[in-house]
This record gives structure tokens, sequence and C-alpha cells, in this order.
């Protein structure tokens, strides 16, 4: 997929495809669904090279990018979890492409979609990307060290993490972006996460994050 097709989609369904179609964290101008016939065509291509994924009971969230810049639209596709390990659950999560006039979708990006269950929220961390549960962990401290420090109204503090994916486009540096919410699931801010060079991943003090303010314009 181009960097900037997923550019497109990651930006506009990152409160989206934290939690997935029933969560209150979706946006007003959410994304379409893709139609049902085209979600069974995605669904019996993957299963062709993940047979394991036929221990998911279904899809559990879907979305088509439509109207962007080239040539192509894109499409996410979000699973149950079809695995438990270690108490974590994981679930497929695809991007698709194809071109505006075609009716085929090539699903070149599948990814595993964890589900991190933490003692102080009930709402279960989404984690994407190369990142341990302790390395998520040492991130989380950190990333909440960092907005207590940054906040000045402690009151309006987001108090529950959503989901940690690895910072997109282009090629990834080993940053992540650490999103903060309510314990609903309501995404209101993001963190951008970096390692220090050197630094041991599962110790929050090696991790340095920042508030990423968007470009209202975008």
């Amino acid at each position: 997929m181009t960097a900037q097709l997923r550019g497109l989609i990651a930006a506009s369904a990152l409160a989206w495809s934290a939690a997935g179609a029933d969560s209150p964290d979706r946006a007003v101008d959410e994304p379409a669904s893709l139609p049902e016939a085209e979600l069974r065509e995605i669904t019996l291509s993957l299963l062709q090279l993940y047979p394991e994924l036929a221990a998911s009971p279904g899809v559990k969230a879907s979305a088509l990018y439509t109207g962007g810049p080239g040539p192509l639209d894109g499409a996410s596709v979000i699973f149950y979890p079809h695995a438990d390990s270690h108490g974590i659950k994981e679930a497929f999560q695809v991007y698709c492409q194809r071109a505006h006039a075609s009716q085929t979708w090539m699903c070149d990006e599948v990814t595993i979609r964890r589900y991190l269950r933490l003692d102080s929220q009930d709402f279960e961390v989404r984690l994407t990307g190369p990142i341990s549960a302790e390395a998520a962990l040492a991130l989380i401290d950190a990333s909440r060290r960092d907005l207590q420090a940054s906040m000045t109204d402690a009151t309006d503090l987001p108090s529950t993490t959503i989901s940690i994916m690895p910072q997109c486009c282009g090629r990834w540096d080993g940053s992540y972006l650490v999103t903060w919410g309510t314990p609903e699931g309501y995404g209101k801010l993001d963190m951008l996460a970096r390692l220090a060079e050197g630094g041991d991943p599962v110790k929050p003090d090696a991790w340095h994050a920042t508030i990423v303010v968007y470009d209202k314009r975008e």
C-alpha cells in the first residue's frame, strides 16, 4: 500500500480503529462500512493465507475510504479475536486497496491487533506493531508521566489509554502513537513516544512522549 493512501486511512480512522464499530469513540464523520459481499471476498482471501482466522467469530468492524488523493480507494477490516495468548486476545486487522474502477481488493497489509488488560482501567488497550506487553506497560507509564507534566489543568487529564500503534507513515523510525481518552473509549489526544538510544523498552525512564498537535486545516 502506498504511504499516501496508508496515511489517509490512518489519519481518518485513528479513533475508529482504536475500538471498532461498536465503540463510542467513532467520529461523527465516520467512514462507511464495506458491503457484505466485499467483506466475504476479503475474508475468504485471508482464510487461504491465514487459516487460523477461521477461529474468529467474524468481522467486528470495517471502513471504506474513497475520494482520496491518487487513483486508489482504501479499506480496513477488523476481525473479532481468534486467539488468546497468555491472557492477551489477538485479532486480525487488514488494510486493502483497489483502483477506483476495480471491484477487486488487494489486501497486502495484514497485522495482528492485541487487547491488553490493565488493572487501572476497564477499557482494553489496543496494541499493534512489534511492541511487547511489557514494553507497552512501560510506554503507558512514561506517556502518563509526560502527559501529567505537560497539562496545567489536572481536571481535564485523560484517564484511559486507548491504543498504542507505530507512527506512520513512510519509513518507520521506531516511534509509537499513544492515544489517551475517556473510560468509555473516546479518544481525546495522541502522544508521540520515542525510545532513548540504547534504552531498555521495558523501563519507563527510557521512553519520552510529547503531545501531538494536528493541523486543523488537514
